[in-house]
C-alpha cells in the first residue's frame, strides 16, 4: 500500500502521505478545469478559487475567468506552499466571489440551526487576531512539526468574520480556506485550537476523497459539537477534528511555560472526544477502510484519555 492509501486511513499525520493525498487532489481539480482553465503555466498549488470553481456545475460556471487567469499565474510561480492569505467581508469588490460565496452558506447556515437574523458577518480587526494565528503556527511547528507542515501545504486563505457567537468552518466546495470567528483567534491557544481544527476537517475531506469510511453517512445522530442532530458523517468529522486538537494541545501543554489554558482546552477536547465516539459506535456502519481508520481513533483516545483524564 502506498503512501497515499495508508495516509487516506489514518487519524495522524506522515509529511509524505500528505503530500501524496494532496498531489492527487490537486490532479483531479486541475482535470475538471481542464477546459474552462485559461492558457497559462500551470499552478503550483491548490487554491479555493480553483477548487470552488471545479465544483461547480457545470465546472468553472459563476467563476470570473479573469480572476482565474490572475491567480493561475500568480500561483504558478508561488511554489507548494506560498504565503497565507488574510481576507474579511469588507463588502468591496475585491471580495473574491468564491469567499461571498461561502459567506454566504456560513450564514444561511446559522439562520437555519440557531434561527438568528444576522444580517451579514463583520470585518472584524485583524491586529490582535494575526497576532495570535501566527504566534499559534510558530508553536505549532515546533510542537508538532507534522501537523504544521499539513496546515501549510492544506491551508491557503484565512477568512475572519465577526457575526454573533460563529467561531470557525471549513467547507469542502472552498477548500483551502478556514473561516474564523473572532472568539477562535481572541488567544493564542484559542487559535491554536482552531488550526487544528479546521485543519483536521481538511484533513479528513482530504482521506474521504480517496476512501469512504461509512455506508450510512447521511443518518442523523446527535454529537457534542452542534447543538442540533448532524449527519453520521459530520460525527465523524467531529471526533477527527477533536482526536487533533487533544493531541495537539497535549503536546504544547507538557511543556513548562504553556498556559493553563491549553490544558484546559486539551481536557475538553478529550471530553467531546469521548462524548463523539460513544455516539458513533452504535451508530455508524463502516466500511473496511472506515473500520481500520476508526480502530485507530479508539487508539489515539484510549491512550489520551488514560493518560490525562481521571
Amino acid at each position: 500500500m502506498g503512501a497515499g492509501q495508508d495516509e487516506a486511513v489514518r487519524v495522524g499525520i506522515t509529511p509524505a502521505g500528505t503530500l501524496s493525498l494532496v498531489r492527487g487532489h490537486y490532479r483531479e481539480v486541475l482535470r475538471r478545469l481542464e477546459s474552462t482553465f485559461p492558457a497559462g503555466p500551470e499552478p503550483a498549488c491548490l487554491h479555493p478559487a480553483l477548487v470552488w470553481a471545479a465544483t461547480r456545475t457545470p465546472p468553472g460556471s459563476g467563476a470570473d475567468p479573469a480572476y482565474l487567469a490572475e491567480l493561475g499565474r500568480a500561483l504558478a510561480s508561488a511554489g507548494l506552499m506560498p504565503p497565507l492569505e488574510h481576507l474579511t467581508p469588507d463588502g468591496s469588490s475585491s471580495f473574491p466571489d468564491w469567499c461571498r460565496w461561502g459567506t454566504d452558506q456560513l450564514l444561511a447556515d446559522i439562520r437555519r440551526t440557531r434561527g438568528t437574523d444576522d444580517a451579514d458577518f463583520g470585518a472584524p480587526d485583524l491586529t490582535e487576531g494575526i497576532a495570535h494565528l501566527e504566534a499559534a503556527r510558530e508553536i505549532l511547528r515546533r510542537v508538532w512539526p507534522e501537523a504544521a507542515l499539513e496546515t501549510d501545504l492544506l491551508i491557503r486563505v484565512i477568512v475572519y468574520v465577526q457575526g454573533g457567537a460563529f467561531r470557525s468552518a471549513t467547507l469542502r466546495q472552498t477548500f483551502g480556506a478556514i473561516y474564523l470567528g473572532t472568539s477562535s483567534v481572541e488567544s493564542t491557544p484559542a487559535a491554536f485550537e482552531a488550526l487544528l481544527h479546521e485543519t483536521g476537517h481538511h484533513a479528513l475531506y482530504l482521506r474521504n476523497f480517496f476512501a469512504t469510511f461509512v455506508t450510512n453517512g447521511d443518518v442523523v445522530i446527535s454529537h457534542p459539537l452542534r447543538p442540533d442532530p448532524r449527519p453520521v458523517a459530520g460525527a465523524v468529522h467531529a471526533a477527527h477534528v477533536l482526536a487533533r486538537m487533544a493531541y495537539g494541545l497535549t503536546r504544547w501543554a507538557a511543556e513548562p511555560m504553556a498556559p493553563p489554558e491549553v490544558t484546559a482546552r486539551r481536557d475538553e477536547a478529550l471530553r467531546r472526544l469521548r462524548g463523539t465516539i460513544t455516539a458513533l459506535e452504535p451508530a455508524a456502519e463502516w466500511t473496511d477502510e472506515g473500520r481500520r481508520y476508526f480502530d485507530g481513533l479508539l487508539r489515539w483516545e484510549k491512550e489520551l484519555t488514560a493518560t490525562h483524564l481521571p
